[in-house]
């Protein structure tokens, strides 16, 4: 069986490994004589097969790092929490929307990036989350503020790829090479960006400046290839002007302009 795209005996694996119960033991011994071809999953350590839901410790992501909403955070936390019933069922509802608020909190850079804006197109004044990050404290802080279990809080974020679990670098930057973008030229631009920065897809560099992520369909399909750097979109790229758009970055002082398509 399956259960959200993963194999049922992935997660049963888990689940017994875990498990001291002379009860548990039993079964994990009869699954393996009854299902043998199961048996390398059953027999692997949990972490080896515990896919992108299972935490990573690091130096600044433990359960005891530091962690507090700010003051601009608190303000959208009470905005979102008046849509809500004062019911744990209606608080809960809140998870969704406070995960993103620790997300637009952590973005380190959306002040840095000084993009005009073609004409017609909105401004974003304040981080909209694309830069930021999730850690393990926060979601803790969460569950304490909602009333719900930390399961509550890690099985959305867990299942959601919008929010990052772990340390993004400064400017986050997110390739699509869904089929439109793909057929443009994305993957010409994903390597164009390995080269200059000296990293691969996944990885960030070692000053922490950038990180690069392929993502899927990000929407402007019309101007293809493109990128999302933190909350801005960099559309109608070609590999001269993405190497101008990450030195501009890393320049900090000189304002960024999209390129876009002469068609909007």
């Amino acid at each position: 069986f399956f259960f959200f795209g993963l194999p049922g005996s992935m997660l049963l694996r888990t689940a017994l490994c875990r498990s001291t119960s002379a009860g548990a033991r039993s079964l994990h011994t009869a699954l393996l004589r009854r299902a043998p071809r199961a048996a390398p999953l059953l027999r692997a350590a949990p972490s080896r097969a515990s896919g992108t839901f299972h935490h990573v410790k690091e130096a600044d992501n433990l359960e005891e790092t530091p962690f507090e909403f700010d003051e601009e955070a608190e303000k959208e936390i009470a905005f979102t929490l008046n849509k809500y019933p004062d019911t744990l069922q209606g608080r809960q509802s809140g998870i969704m929307p406070l995960l993103w608020i620790v997300q637009a909190q952590l973005d380190r850079a959306h002040a840095t990036i000084k993009a005009d804006n073609p004409r017609g197109a909105m401004a974003f004044p304040k981080s909209q989350g694309g830069g930021g990050w999730v850690p393990l404290a926060a979601m803790h802080k969460i569950a304490e503020r909602l009333g719900c279990s930390h399961m509550d809080v890690y099985e959305v974020a867990t299942f959601f790829t919008m929010y990052n679990r772990e340390k993004r670098g400064r400017f986050h930057i997110m390739l699509c090479a869904t089929t439109p973008c793909m057929v443009c030229g994305a993957y010409d631009i994903m390597h164009t960006i390995e080269k200059h920065l000296g990293i691969k897809a996944g990885e960030t560099t070692a000053d922490g400046e950038f990180t690069l992520t392929e993502v899927e369909c990000l929407g402007a399909c019309v101007n293809a290839p493109m990128v999302q750097v933190n909350d801005m979109f960099f559309e109608n790229l070609t590999t001269e002007s993405t190497v101008e758009l990450l030195d501009n970055l890393k320049a900090e002082d000189l304002p960024i302009s999209p390129p876009v398509s002469p068609r909007i």
